[in-house]
């Protein structure tokens, strides 16, 4: 693992466990057994290593969203939406559970969360069309409010998968899926 790497993992286990603000630059340096100058000349501020850590992690969920989704009928993209807070939380659950405690609050992590989730709205947005619903913009945002719920949940208790899968399966029959 480089140091870059190394900072990166570091930095996220702080923040997802302490928090971003009681997280020090000297903290993440000894965590990744490396120096706070070379944090500062690989990513600037504390902030932009933050920024950092959200756009990697974004740009991998995206890659594993559109693997996941990809090609899939109306009512198989709907159910692929609706498990998306089970693959998500748990190919990077610390990330996921520290967005969970920073986004209400951090513009950065919004922003991120808000352009992950555009195109899946388009998307459920024509599904939903597709599938005769009446009002298919609010039928996607209505889902969307469930899965933002649903991962949300999962980042914040560490409960079973079997206890997961069940809650999904009962979201799914709300959509005779």
């Amino acid at each position: 693992m480089s140091k870059k790497e190394a900072i990166l993992d570091a930095a996220l286990r702080l923040f997802t466990e302490n928090g971003i603000r009681a997280t020090s630059t000297k903290s993440i340096a000894a965590e990744a057994n490396t120096s706070e100058a070379l944090i500062f000349k690989h990513y600037g501020t504390k902030d932009q290593l933050l920024e950092t850590i959200i756009k990697k992690a974004y740009q991998e969920a995206a890659l594993e969203t559109n693997l996941y989704l990809k090609g899939l009928s109306e009512s198989a993209y709907i159910a692929g939406m609706i498990e998306l807070p089970i693959q998500l939380t748990r190919s990077n659950p610390d990330f996921w559970r520290m967005q969970y405690k920073i986004m209400a609050l951090n513009p950065i992590s919004s922003r991120y969360h808000d352009n992950f989730m555009r195109p899946c709205r388009l998307r459920l947005t024509e599904c939903f069309r597709e599938l005769g619903y009446s009002q298919p913009e609010l039928e996607a945002e209505l889902l969307l409010i469930h899965i933002d719920g649903v991962w949300k949940y999962f980042a914040a208790h560490q409960q079973d998968v079997s206890t997961r899968k069940e809650l999904i399966q009962v979201m799914k029959q709300k959509y005779n899926l």
